[in-house]
């Protein structure tokens, strides 16, 4: 065992939260889990909307006492923050100066200045030793807020992608083409065209209550979210998953971007530069503009199933070749903490 991390952040079941936990459990750290979604869902809609807008009220409160009553426990070397929005500078100063390393290490998927802005987290940033974030628009936003050391790395496809679950995709998650993710407007406009264009099913949260306002949705919303093996095999049991981009942040990649073709799946995704320099648009992955060309190329697409078998191929072995796996996104943040910690056994050495 190299050192005892102990992680905070949202470990529901299925979800990426775990996949990471067990990422630096394969490279060797023993992991102490520490769930905070059972605060960010507790109290009523108000509250919880003052909770992930403005980081106060009593669910708050709560996690912060809960995690100084953990720092009082001890018995960990490192604290992992992922996605820390809500831990206040003085929580976060006590789980470091429990840790018997007095390391601190943030993660978050997600933009953290111009979309989830905390100013609780900004407060914080100088306390981590590294901050890991997968948005390139806002490095220098890290920098100016104190960030000591800053890592960029892609949001890759984490354990739960498994292609071997395409080979038992249920018949309620087969489909000609998916959506799945969140609800939100830009999304809505683009799938309305996909949807007048080709079978299409949609799943994710938000979807059901906007098909009960929006007649061209219902026919094609399947359910809310999916998650764990589930989630996998919807985007494995379709023969073109659609990959779009929030406009809440200037988003170039999501996550989707990875776990599409990781699963053997044709990724119908935005064109942008970044997605054109990770995948050869036309031969690893399609790319478009707007809902006019969505829809003209999943006509075109849906009826050239060897094409679009090859260009699924070739994605996934994209995917496998360049290591846009989570695993070895990762590895790049094991690297740097193996590393710290020699360098700290050494800088004690008598």
């Amino acid at each position: 065992m190299k050192a005892r991390i102990l992680y905070i952040g949202n470990l529901r079941e299925g979800g990426n939260g775990r996949d990471r936990i067990s990422i630096l459990e394969a490279h060797g750290y023993r992991l102490d889990g520490f769930d905070t979604r059972p605060y960010r869902a507790a109290g009523s809609r108000l509250l919880r909307s003052l909770t992930a807008r403005w980081q106060i009220g009593p669910a708050v409160a709560a996690l912060n006492r809960a995690l100084l009553a953990r720092a009082r426990q001890g018995g960990f070397d490192v604290v992992m923050v992922d996605k820390g929005t809500l831990l206040r500078p003085a929580t976060l100063q006590a789980l470091k100066s429990a840790a018997t390393r007095r390391i601190a290490v943030h993660y978050t998927p997600d933009a953290a200045f111009v979309d989830n802005r905390s100013r609780a987290f900004f407060r914080a940033i100088p306390a981590y030793d590294l901050l890991v974030t997968t948005k390139p628009f806002e490095m220098d936003d890290y920098r100016s807020a104190g960030a000591r050391e800053l890592m960029l790395i892609h949001q890759g496809y984490g354990p739960r992608i498994d292609p071997a679950l395409a080979h038992d995709v249920p018949e309620a998650l087969h489909s000609k083409v998916v959506f799945v993710g969140h609800c939100q407007p830009h999304y809505a406009r683009m799938l309305e065209a996909a949807a007048a264009a080709a079978p299409l099913s949609i799943w994710g949260p938000g979807w059901p209550e906007y098909a009960a306002r929006h007649a061209w949705a219902r026919d094609v919303v399947r359910g809310a979210g999916l998650y764990g093996p589930e989630y996998a095999q919807a985007l494995a049991g379709a023969e073109i998953a659609i990959g779009l981009l929030s406009k809440r942040v200037p988003e170039t990649t999501t996550t989707r971007s990875f776990e599409i073709p990781a699963m053997g799946t044709m990724l119908l995704a935005e064109r942008t530069d970044d997605h054109r320099a990770l995948f050869e648009e036309g031969r690893e992955a399609v790319f478009f503009d707007g809902p006019e060309e969505l829809a003209e190329k999943l006509r075109q697409h849906c009826s050239d199933t060897l094409n679009r078998d090859a260009i699924a191929a070739a994605g996934q072995a994209r995917c496998q070749a360049s290591g846009y796996a989570t695993a070895e996104q990762f590895a790049r943040i094991t690297g740097w903490l193996d590393a710290r910690l020699v360098q700290d056994r050494k800088a004690a050495a008598p």
